[in-house]
């Protein structure tokens, strides 16, 4: 991390304006567009919407097994010295996810955050600011997942009273805490794993939304894009769930 090239941006950041955007979803000719290489030079999506296009058309090919892995950042030695990734995802730490391969794109274009539960907390939320403040993605999402461990964990401290002590557990109570408000929030008989993962996921992204001073204004000014998902892993399919 270059702190110049941080604290210039953060500079650039401070002057973003007050108008919240969002983005709709275009059609697949659009995608195509995007997608294809022009003049040798692979293309970077220039809004939100278009950011999200392309999430969406890779992981299409992904579930169709029909990967291309277009590469949409600088090669060569300019890879080597930089990135300039078009989304930021935080996701759980789950070794099932690959989100390069999810969204079928090549390394350099995501800018992942890991944490088991895919919450915000200062790694994922420092993380993040640096990707919108600093290497300018255009959209973030929050993907949850399918059969998902840390949700699990959760369900079973608000439904039956599980404790997690950090003398037998470690560290592992605090990741599970910024979960069990969502799991709480709802009705006893929805605290189902198929009804917390994608209600944890959106709770998270609108959490993600409102923090500044970086990720807020810059949603506001429709700079960025702020989205919840779901990752199936049976199927491979991640449904925007917002």
């Amino acid at each position: 991390m270059n702190k110049g090239s941080f604290l210039s941006r953060r500079k650039f950041i401070g002057g973003l304006g007050a108008a919240t955007g969002a983005a709709a979803l275009g059609g697949a000719g659009a995608v195509e567009a995007l997608a294809a290489p022009t003049g040798g030079k692979a293309p970077h999506p220039q809004t939100p919407a278009e950011a999200l296009r392309i999430l969406q058309a890779g992981n299409t090919r992904y579930r169709r097994g029909k990967l291309s892995l277009r590469d949409y950042s600088p090669v060569g030695e300019r890879r080597a010295s930089e990135q300039k990734p078009f989304a930021a995802i935080i996701t759980c730490a789950d070794s099932r996810i690959s989100p390069e391969l999810v969204f079928d794109v090549e390394r350099g274009n995501i800018f992942v955050s890991r944490i088991a539960g895919n919450s915000i907390d200062t790694g994922t939320l420092g993380s993040t600011e640096y990707g919108v403040a600093v290497l300018g993605v255009k959209v973030v999402m929050v993907l949850g997942h399918s059969d998902c461990g840390a949700i699990k964990s959760a369900i079973a401290a608000v439904t039956e009273g599980k404790t997690y002590p950090s003398s037998k557990y470690g560290a592992i109570g605090e990741v599970l805490d910024p979960l069990l408000p969502t799991v709480k929030s709802l009705p006893a008989d929805e605290r189902t794993l198929a009804r917390c993962v994608p209600a944890n996921a959106i709770a998270q992204a609108q959490d993600l939304a409102r923090r500044g001073p970086i990720i807020a204004p810059a949603v506001q000014s429709g700079s960025i894009q702020v989205v919840a998902g779901v990752y199936n892993i049976a199927n491979g399919a991640v449904s925007i769930v917002r």
